[in-house]
């Protein structure tokens, strides 16, 4: 009898041991908006990851991921354009022209409707001096010069390879171009909502917004704007010369994952967020729901503002605020520290925040403030290439010291043969 005493003791204490697992609260931790525009965006990741592990190792949550479930994949667009230049691409050799004007069309229609997917401009520029060949075949020159201009808009300096194939249009080509840099510029001004997205135009990355684009040849443009929520926004805009224009970025996500991200990208946690971090975390079923923001600390490190929403409660608590290095090397006891505060307080780490609430107060009552980039020049290669500029190897002006140069004299019609 004796002996059966602890196996009856062990056997009464199961119940009350999963009892216990089954109670640990449910925790998730969502991607940190960025709140100033010189963050490296790997930076919310890597932080989000690190601070994960930290719940993991404290053995007192579950862990579930709150992440949005990706759709299914559309038809993709770029793909059917791709097929319609191949096409366009045959039809021409078979001279079969008002086809290939057709294929070329489509193709460039469906890039300008998914220049928020589009990474390779080169494909465009191509299928615009396709297209320009096309319509100088048929004697419509007006059509093709406009068509050529836009393909050398949208990067002066990059080699037409059609331009190789035929010599009477490669000195169109040279023409054009010359042209285009000679051209009196425009400027182009990128904002969103919420801020600090990082931009590309004519597939270059130029900065974040909101961002001046300088010297902006005259044309038809591609923009694309990745916001801090996820969600990209692009499109084509055209530049007038000696005018500005403007794109604005704005979220089109009602998922609540991107509406909470893109609340706290613009310092503030209002009733939408609390919404929003209502709504993700009914969906993953989880009671603590993790979320902030990383901010610079006088352009050396990065602070990390945080809050936990409790969905018992439905209410937000302020964390305590974590500061590390811009690489994050020694975040590890920050988040250590950070883990283990909400580990033992539970729903009652922190404070409750009175919403509405800035998410950084350091950031409060300070300007905007609006880069200005030169247009094709990518930041951080500026310098280098300003110095370079109209150098050779030698250090020679080619323009000046290599001699006058031969008229090219009148352009006659590019027809086929």
């Amino acid at each position: 009898m004796l002996r059966l005493l602890p196996a009856l003791s062990l056997l009464l204490a199961l119940p009350a041991l999963a009892q216990d697992a089954e109670t640990k609260p449910r925790l998730s931790v969502v991607p940190f908006a960025l709140l100033s525009a010189d963050i490296n965006p790997r930076a919310s990741t890597k932080a989000v990851g690190m601070l994960s592990q930290e719940f993991k190792s404290a053995e007192k949550f579950e862990l579930v991921d709150a992440k949005k479930k990706d759709a299914d994949a559309p038809d993709n667009a770029l793909d059917e354009a791709r097929k319609a230049i191949e096409e366009a691409k045959e039809l021409r050799a078979k001279k079969r022209f008002r086809l290939a004007d057709e294929a070329l069309t489509k193709a460039l229609k469906l890039f300008a409707d998914n220049a928020d997917e589009l990474t390779d401009i080169a494909e465009v520029i191509d299928a615009h001096a396709l297209l320009s060949a096309v319509q100088y075949n048929t004697g419509r020159d007006e059509e093709g010069l406009k068509s050529l201009t836009t393909a050398l808009g949208l990067a002066p300096d990059r080699d037409l390879p059609l331009a190789a194939t035929s010599a009477l249009f490669s000195r169109v080509v040279a023409d054009v171009r010359k042209a285009v840099k000679e051209s009196n510029k425009g400027q182009l001004v990128v904002e969103s909502t919420p801020g600090n997205a990082a931009v590309l135009i004519d597939g270059l990355p130029l900065g974040a917004s909101p961002l001046t684009v300088k010297d902006v040849p005259p044309g038809l443009h591609y923009w694309r704007a990745a916001l801090p929520n996820g969600e990209n926004q692009g499109g084509v805009i055209e530049v007038v010369a000696g005018k500005q224009a403007l794109v604005k970025a704005v979220s089109a996500a009602k998922d609540p994952g991107s509406r909470l991200l893109a609340a706290v990208a613009q310092n503030k946690v209002d009733a939408d967020a609390l919404a929003a971090a209502k709504e993700l975390a009914a969906g993953a079923q989880t009671e603590l729901l993790i979320f902030g923001g990383l901010s610079t600390k006088a352009g050396k490190g990065l602070m990390l503002d945080s809050f936990v929403y409790v969905a018992a409660s439905n209410e937000v608590r302020r964390l305590p605020r974590a500061t590390f290095d811009a690489e994050l090397l020694n975040a590890g006891m920050e988040f250590y520290n950070l883990a283990g505060e909400v580990a033992k307080k539970g729903s009652q780490t922190g404070e409750v925040v009175k919403v509405p609430a800035s998410v950084s107060f350091d950031l409060l009552g300070q300007p905007v403030k609006v880069a200005e980039v030169k247009y094709g020049m990518v930041p951080g290669k500026a310098a280098a290439a300003e110095a370079l500029e109209g150098l050779d190897g030698a250090g020679r002006d080619p323009v000046k010291d290599a001699g006058p140069r031969k008229p090219l004299g009148p352009r006659a019609p590019l027809k086929k043969k």
